[in-house]
């Protein structure tokens, strides 16, 4: 059968049509691949210094939960002693913890000040510096305050403090570490979450030669104690 013109032209429409629509549906068949690295975070450490005098309660650096300053000035008073005469001493047993997640590399120990007043509870007073005159040492232990491991300040028998040294007084501890870049070293409670213990013993006495100017009057000062990661 032959076809006319017209007709002729319509098939050949009809195919090329036909040719395009199975060219559309091929670009529906693609090869894909994917992968995924879900849930990625970057999570910070933490630095808590715990500090416990005797047997009392375990002051925490975060002092409330928040590490915003992770400085806490309200921890219990390393010794408070009253009616005190020529040749008494006293001492106080400190233990330090880092309880964070990260390792400290440094431990340091330095007081800003020292402040002479009139005893509280005294009618009479003198007018000495005790703070120039009553002594102090730091003894550090290796366990619990049984085995001294080094004398970090004051007079010293080998490894074990004493009051040899009339010059370690307040005052000259805050001359010597007066603040954080002049702390005195104490270790550095390299292992964290209470892993590393550093037990610390402090010693103050006011030596027999104190004279009527130091009746009645006190001597106090501040420890501030500080790890660094």
């Amino acid at each position: 059968m032959r076809l006319s013109l017209p007709r002729k032209m319509l098939l050949s429409v009809g195919v090329v049509a036909g040719l395009g629509a199975l060219a559309g549906a091929g670009t529906f068949a693609t090869f894909t691949a994917q992968t995924t690295n879900p849930s990625n975070t970057f999570a910070n450490g933490t630095l808590v210094l715990s500090n416990k005098v005797n047997s009392g309660a375990v002051c925490l650096s975060t002092g409330g939960g928040t590490t915003d300053s992770n400085s806490n000035g309200s921890c219990s008073t390393a010794f408070n002693l009253a009616v005190k005469a020529p040749g008494d001493s006293g001492t106080t047993d400190i233990t330090l913890e880092n309880m964070g997640s990260l390792a400290a590399s440094a431990l340091k120990v330095f007081s800003a000040s020292c402040t002479d007043a009139n005893a509280a509870g005294e009618n009479y007073h003198g007018t000495g510096s005790p703070c120039g005159i009553v002594q102090i040492y730091i003894q550090q232990y290796s366990d619990a305050f049984t085995t001294p491991s080094a004398c970090l300040y004051g007079g010293a028998t080998g490894a074990t403090c004493d009051f040899s040294d009339t010059a370690k007084t307040l005052s000259s501890f805050v001359a010597d570490h007066i603040n954080l870049a002049g702390g005195l070293s104490a270790g550095s409670l390299a292992a964290s979450g209470g892993a590393d213990t550093t037990w610390v013993r402090i010693g103050v006495k006011l030596p027999s030669t104190a004279d009527n100017t130091y009746q009645g009057r006190s001597a106090s000062m501040a420890l501030n104690w500080h790890i660094t990661q």
